[in-house]
């Protein structure tokens, strides 16, 4: 016969537990209970609690998973955010630790600036002894992404996005060669490109296009590609015309372009002249009934000319995960 009292399960008597176990230094015990209270329910405070203890337990995985689920939060307080990049960088992820960090500059509130400047610091001082310690990881994970061609697109994304473990100039380096190797996935390509966006590389770096010819951009100054003007464009007309009578529509067609523009990345505002279009051709593509409202067929031509660009596009994303 036990002498345990049984207990209801809920929220606040775990929390009680959890802080009388953690009381007691019994961290491992503190953490399930914890657990326990966040099934429950999933609040900030609690969430927090569980990342530190997490990472005073070397749970860095863990605690990731689970800051990640309210990522906002942390971002919102730069003390929030200074737990955050320490996850990131308990985990090797330097180049997401870096692009952090350098919107946050970006944002420019000069009481912050003295703060970031050191959590920027901070992360360097990381990475060169991850550099030094870490010879071994860092050239087997090198010497994955020099065989990265060899591999299919889905293969070839899984091996660039552990590339993110590498020390910002291993990652610049690696990253202008996939730019111009044709037999990487021209969405790879994208990917690359958009992390040196995110890493405000100010220098120019050439890359191979979806027609596989040299270009040269600044990353620094193309931001995302979500951010192009074309994009931002076509959501708002898509938005305002779909949003009250077929939001599902909407959805559909707007996760659609999200890949085109991944693929039309960062040249989408030089192939698109006219966004509204653009919007009108996807909706014809899906729904050719709503799209009648929009007086097709006096633009006939130039919707024809644009909906076999799109057609090209879902070709060359089709040929991809064959």
């Amino acid at each position: 016969m036990t002498n345990k009292i049984p207990f209801p399960k809920n929220y606040e008597r775990f929390i009680e537990l959890g802080q009388e176990a953690e009381k007691q230094n019994h961290l491992a015990e503190s953490v399930e209970y914890y657990e326990q209270a966040y099934a429950i329910r999933q609040d900030f405070p609690l969430n927090l609690v569980l990342v530190n203890m997490y990472l005073a337990l070397e749970e860095h995985e863990q605690a990731l998973s689970l800051a990640s689920e309210m990522k906002e939060k942390y971002f919102a307080y730069l003390d929030y955010l200074e737990i955050y990049i320490q996850i990131l960088i308990q985990n090797q992820m330097f180049i997401q630790a870096h692009s952090v960090i350098n919107e946050r500059i970006l944002m420019e509130q000069s009481d912050e600036m003295r703060k970031l400047v050191s959590l920027k610091k901070k992360i360097r001082h990381v990475e060169l002894m991850y550099q030094q310690f870490e010879v071994g990881k860092i050239r087997e994970l090198k010497e994955e992404l020099d065989d990265l061609n060899k591999h299919t697109y889905y293969e070839q994304m899984a091996i660039v996005k552990k590339a993110g473990r590498l020390p910002q100039d291993e990652f610049i380096m690696i990253g202008k060669k996939i730019l111009l190797d044709e037999r990487v996935h021209n969405l790879v390509r994208s990917w690359i490109l958009e992390e040196l966006a995110s890493l405000h590389v100010k220098e120019e770096v050439e890359f191979l296009w979806r027609d596989n010819k040299k270009y040269t951009v600044i990353p620094a100054s193309v931001g995302t590609p979500v951010d192009s003007a074309t994009y931002q464009r076509i959501l708002l007309f898509l938005e305002k015309e779909l949003l009250n009578d077929d939001p599902i529509l909407l959805v559909d067609i707007m996760e659609e372009i999200r890949i085109h523009f991944a693929l039309l990345y960062p040249l989408a505002d030089q192939v698109i002249e006219n966004p509204e279009l653009w919007a009108v051709s996807y909706i014809i593509s899906y729904n050719h009934s709503i799209a009648k409202k929009f007086q097709v067929d006096e633009k006939h031509s130039e919707i024809e000319k644009i909906q076999q660009i799109q057609s090209q596009i879902r070709f060359e994303l089709e040929k991809m995960v064959l």
